[in-house]
């Protein structure tokens, strides 16, 4: 039994230190694992809002419209919902553009000796 111990406290140690070492990563400004979470994110966003969307449009509800107050509730929560990610979305769209640039920028202004 202390062998199972002994491997599960090796294999939480081995996935603390690679979240740790994603955690860094990603804080860098320049870093590409920065750039790319940032487009997953931001193009994921687009997709939820566009998810969101469709099921407000859609006449199959997960809560009926003709229930008086809740039906029309869940409609608005979803509208809500994408609205945000809309926001989000466009936040790290434009995180990842503004920082493409600089790199752009920076590799063009370097003075070589």
């Amino acid at each position: 039994m202390s062998e199972f111990f002994s491997f599960l406290k090796t294999i939480v140690i081995v996935f603390a230190s690679l979240l740790a070492l994603v955690l860094i990563l990603l804080s860098l400004p320049k870093s590409k694992l920065r750039n790319f979470v940032f487009k997953i994110f931001g193009w994921g966003s687009y997709c939820a809002t566009a998810v969101s969307a469709i099921y407000v449009v859609s006449p199959i509800d997960l809560i009926p419209d003709f229930i008086p107050v809740v039906g029309q509730l869940d409609d608005v929560g979803v509208a809500i919902f994408g609205i945000i990610n809309l926001i989000v979305g466009h936040y790290f769209i434009n995180k990842t553009n503004e920082s493409e640039t600089k790199l752009i920028v920076n590799k063009n202004t370097k003075k070589e000796v």
